[in-house]
């Protein structure tokens, strides 16, 4: 091998280097979002479960009781509920950033 092509083969090096600290960099601040997403979901999921299980043990029917009954088993129903709100709240997060990326792409066509 020339001399000339080491420095060559350098730049090249370096250019993928910097292309993989873009990437780790990009999927860092992608999981630093979501993990920043689920703390608010789950924070915000508390009040709703509480609001949801308040209304369903003052006004509900027996029979919507003992349906409930057999959907949490043999978990406390709070937890249930709770577990309602946070996938009901992150399917909508998704469906609501979906939603937007093709408006987005529609503007840009």
């Amino acid at each position: 091998m020339s001399s000339s092509t080491i420095p060559i083969n350098e730049k090249k090096l370096k250019a993928e280097e910097g292309k993989l600290k873009k990437i780790i960099a990009a999927i860092k601040k992608a999981l630093s979002k979501e993990l920043l997403w689920g703390l608010c979901i789950a924070i915000v999921s508390i009040p709703m479960a509480l609001v949801v299980s308040y209304v369903i043990y003052t006004y509900a029917s027996q029979e919507v009781l003992e349906v409930f009954q057999i959907i949490a088993g043999d978990e406390p129903t709070f937890v249930t509920i709770y577990i309602i709100c946070v996938i009901g709240i992150y399917i909508s997060r998704i469906i609501a950033t979906a939603i937007k990326t093709q408006l987005e792409s529609l503007k840009k066509d």
